[in-house]
């Protein structure tokens, strides 16, 4: 099974009640998302040595997770945004209520997956790991930082919360899932972190927002630059194995430089 077919299973059927409900969960889940994350996720766990099925719970875990956040952040009281991925946002395509719980839906099935299909002491990690970085010490927090208005704003702390706390997450996950060290765990999330920070900037520049509002453009890109480059030099110890997650990297800085 892969991740798109794994996403469809887990996901409640669009003909089971509440059926507005689960027809908005499934409409943002399958709304033409690249899947970066959850692929990031599962390409560390093969780098760490690990099964594909194995990691394919937990990547889905991480995209439902990634999915409420879009939704909410699209929401009037958040950036208020009509369009999402060329589409109608949730609240848009529904309403705003049942966006709300449609993200809220896709929050606690996140971790009704790793319970359920997770070996108890990798479900144990992961969620752990996975409510630290969503919560408010990681992108709920980094979300309520960004709403705070003025010029003031910390952007590489929100940056940081925000954005690369889920990559960071999602490839340390993918370490876990494979039963990796210590050393491979800590690698995996400083990779995920570096590609997150520079995913924001890459992501800033073609908005013409955020970080590349407070600085320069040329400055940005040389920033990313530095933080693709860490992150390919923290999973050099994974060698050739590694070399989907180099892709993906570079892929990142492509977008920035071109």
């Amino acid at each position: 099974m892969n991740l798109e077919s794994l996403l469809d299973k887990l996901l409640p059927p669009e003909s089971t009640e509440p059926k507005k409900l689960h027809k908005a969960m499934r409409y943002s889940v399958f709304s033409g998302g690249k899947r970066i994350r959850p692929i990031i996720l599962i390409e560390s766990a093969k780098a760490c040595g690990g099964k594909e099925a194995a990691a394919l719970p937990l990547a889905c875990a991480v995209e439902f997770i990634h999915t409420y956040s879009l939704i909410h952040d699209d929401l009037p009281a958040m950036d208020d945004d009509n369009y999402r991925r060329g589409k109608l946002s949730c609240h848009k395509a529904f309403s705003e209520a049942t966006a709300i719980l449609a993200g809220d839906g896709l929050l606690t099935l996140a971790f009704e997956v790793i319970a359920k299909n997770c070996p108890s002491e990798i479900a144990k990690e992961a969620i752990v790991l996975l409510a630290e970085a969503s919560g408010s010490f990681g992108m709920v927090g980094g979300q309520e930082m960004d709403l705070a208005s003025g010029s003031k704003k910390d952007v590489a702390r929100i940056n940081l919360l925000k954005t690369a706390k889920l990559f960071e997450v999602s490839a340390a996950l993918g370490a876990v899932a494979a039963k990796a060290g210590k050393r491979e765990v800590k690698a995996m999330t400083d990779y995920g972190r570096y590609l997150g920070l520079a995913f924001q900037i890459a992501d800033d520049i073609a908005d013409s927002d955020g970080y590349s509002r407070n600085t320069d453009r040329e400055k940005a890109i040389k920033e990313a630059a530095g933080l693709v480059a860490k992150a390919k030099k923290t999973i050099k110890i994974f060698s050739k194995k590694a070399d989907r997650l180099i892709k993906i990297a570079e892929e990142v800085y492509a977008k920035i430089a071109r």
